[in-house]
């Protein structure tokens, strides 16, 4: 299984996210995070997702006991399922607002915009110059 952790890369920022950054105990591969990675927009929905996959495997696992010593699979699925849904509730809070026409200097730059589609209402719209004016 490769495994790297280095946070210039997309795939080290999921493992930073999701805590998968021990070698020895990685949950995820390389290739299993570039997969999430093609199908996700961006790091931290992709994390949603790495976080989804570890707690499924997790509850395939039995919790076991031993004497004295237990390992508890089903705690470690719940954890890691509470972490993607802050993940993914942080992932929304990404999402950042636009408010057009409060700057000068920004509506004349989108009114100057040869791409954008035309208003369907204007100042103006409903006078007609052409016609002959009453006095």
């Amino acid at each position: 299984m490769a495994f790297t952790y280095v946070l210039t890369n997309d795939i080290g920022k999921v493992r930073f996210l999701i805590g998968d950054n021990i070698a020895a105990d990685a949950f995820l591969a390389d290739d299993e995070i570039t997969y999430l990675l093609t199908l996700h927009p961006n790091v931290r929905s992709a994390s949603v997702e790495a976080c989804k996959a570890i707690a499924a495997r997790m509850s395939r696992e039995a919790d076991k006991s031993i004497g004295d010593l237990s390992l508890s699979y089903s705690q470690r699925a719940t954890a890691y399922l509470t972490l993607a849904k802050e993940l993914q509730a942080s992932a929304a809070g990404v999402i950042s607002a636009y408010c057009g026409g409060i700057s000068i200097s920004d509506k004349l730059a989108v009114e100057a915009d040869t791409d954008r589609v035309p208003p369907r209402f204007s100042t103006g719209m409903m006078s007609d110059s052409g016609s002959d004016e009453v006095e």
